[in-house]
C-alpha cells in the first residue's frame, strides 16, 4: 500500500451496481490506511430535469429510467458505506460517463478504483466498457476492481 501513501483522495465513481459497490469497499481500505479523502461520484446522461414518465424506448432501462431516483439510491447506498469510516464527499454530474470521471480525476488529481463492468455483454457491446475507456484514457492511477 506504500504506493497510496501521500495519496489525499480516492475518485470512486458509482452507479448503483455490485462492480461499483466492491471498487467502493476497496477505496474504503486504501483511504484508511492513506488517510485519503473519497470523491463518490455518479455521473448521468441526463439531468434529473430531463426525467418523464412513462417513456418508452428500445434502450435499456439503465438509460431510460427517470435519473433522479438512480442517483439518490447510488449516492444513499454508497454513503452508507462510507459514514463514520472514512472522509468522503458526495458529487453528482451530468455527460458522458467516461469523459465526466476522467474530468474530474484530472480537477482533483485523484487516483481512480473503479468496478469493472458493471453492463451487461450486450450493454457492453452498444455502449462501451466505461471502466475499460478509462483504464485507456486516463493519465493518473486507475485501479480495476473485480
Amino acid at each position: 500500500m506504500e504506493a497510496w501513501e501521500g495519496v489525499t483522495r480516492i475518485l470512486v465513481p458509482v452507479d448503483g451496481s455490485a462492480g461499483s459497490l466492491k471498487a467502493l469497499d476497496t477505496a474504503i481500505l486504501l483511504a484508511r490506511s492513506s488517510g485519503a479523502t473519497i470523491d463518490i461520484l455518479y455521473v448521468s446522461y441526463f439531468a434529473s430535469e430531463t426525467d418523464t414518465a412513462n417513456l418508452i424506448s428500445w434502450l435499456p432501462e439503465r438509460l431510460t429510467r427517470p435519473v433522479a431516483p438512480a442517483v439518490h439510491d447510488a449516492l444513499g447506498t454508497a454513503e452508507e458505506r462510507v459514514k463514520r469510516v472514512v472522509p468522503y464527499e458526495l458529487h453528482e454530474r451530468t455527460g458522458n460517463p467516461p469523459r465526466e470521471i476522467l474530468r474530474f480525476a484530472e480537477e482533483h488529481d485523484a487516483p481512480i478504483v473503479i468496478g469493472g463492468r458493471g453492463l451487461s455483454r450486450v450493454e457492453g457491446f452498444f455502449l462501451g466498457s466505461v471502466s475499460q475507456e478509462i483504464m485507456e484514457k486516463a493519465k493518473g492511477t486507475v485501479l480495476i476492481v473485480k
